[in-house]
């Protein structure tokens, strides 16, 4: 069973906890599960809602935010909104969140929900006892270092899956894009040549009738290692797949020439499509002799606006 915390504001959604809280919903769930502790829902989401008071005049959301805490659950999930009017600054802080949350659970409670209230309040303030002992930034460390390898796993077993199904190729590419992210870099780009080359490659690719199995759009993941691509988070939609590809000094690059940097971005490329082709077996032989064009028209500046 899975704890989230997740922060929210007016305008937006989706931040974690500070560190070195940020793993305490992992480390929670594991002492639950430690204890034998069960659950009618596989997750259990703690959205914290910060209120301000620059946001006075916004009506809607105030009349909201006055009506908080909020439940909600749904057929393996539940939600709780607590109203919350400053982040975390201690451990007491957060286990008090926690308390709030399961206190709105046990009043919510089915007949048929397993799990005991009151041995979750003896568990929650036993660990919280033993946390007040612990180096909590070795342990957000450690903890940052399972969910790390955990991840990786989880991508290289959703790799050997798709090696090993047989999947029919009827859709046509519709769009192809680079996907850069590089730990301490701030907005990495391959700009203007990933557009440019993704476009002239997704164009032959179309007029190849270059197909693919369950997906039509293709994203290259680039980051400093194999292992950093898998890592880094991706959008899960159905409809696209990622490629690996590796530049191993993103500060290298940018002082990179622009005929140095047109290389490099090609072949960035070109490692990610032909990841995604030998993985998900597509026609290896179209995707060459694309790339090969493409490749030429590069060398011989006939690309004219690259």
């Amino acid at each position: 069973m899975k704890i989230n915390f997740i922060k929210s504001t007016c305008d937006s959604y989706g931040s974690e906890l500070d560190e070195p809280f940020r793993y305490f919903g992992k480390i929670i769930s594991d002492r639950f599960e430690r204890d034998g502790i069960e659950f009618s829902f596989e997750e259990i989401e703690i959205q914290l809602a910060l209120f301000s008071n620059e946001l006075k005049e916004k009506d809607v959301y105030v009349n909201w935010y006055n009506k908080l805490p909020n439940y909600h659950r749904g057929k393996n999930m539940v939600r709780v909104i607590l109203p919350v009017l400053e982040s975390e600054k201690c451990m007491e802080d957060v286990f008090q969140f926690v308390y709030r949350t399961f206190k709105i659970l046990g009043l919510k409670k089915k007949k048929d929900d397993r799990y005991d209230g009151e041995q979750i309040q003896q568990t929650l303030l036993l660990l919280e006892t033993e946390l007040q002992n612990t180096d909590l930034w070795e342990l957000n460390k450690r903890y940052e270092s399972i969910l790390r390898a955990e991840a990786i796993t989880k991508q290289l077993d959703k790799r050997t899956a798709r090696e090993n199904r047989t999947v029919d190729k009827k859709k046509l590419i519709f769009k192809l894009e680079i996907d850069p992210e590089f730990e301490n870099v701030e907005s990495p780009t391959f700009a203007p040549y990933d557009k440019k080359f993704c476009d002239r490659i997704l164009i032959k690719l179309r007029e190849k009738n270059f197909r693919l199995p369950d997906y039509n759009h293709l994203y290259i993941k680039v980051s400093d290692s194999f292992e950093n691509a898998l890592y880094q988070k991706v959008k899960a939609e159905k409809c696209l797949m990622y490629g690996i590809a590796v530049c191993e000094e993103y500060d290298a690059y940018i002082t990179k020439n622009e005929t140095e940097k047109k290389r490099i971005t090609f072949d960035l490329i070109k490692q990610g499509l032909y990841d995604i082709a030998k993985i998900d077996k597509l026609n290896i032989e179209k995707l060459s002799h694309v790339l090969d064009e493409v490749e030429k028209e590069m060398e011989c500046n006939s690309l004219t606006k690259i």
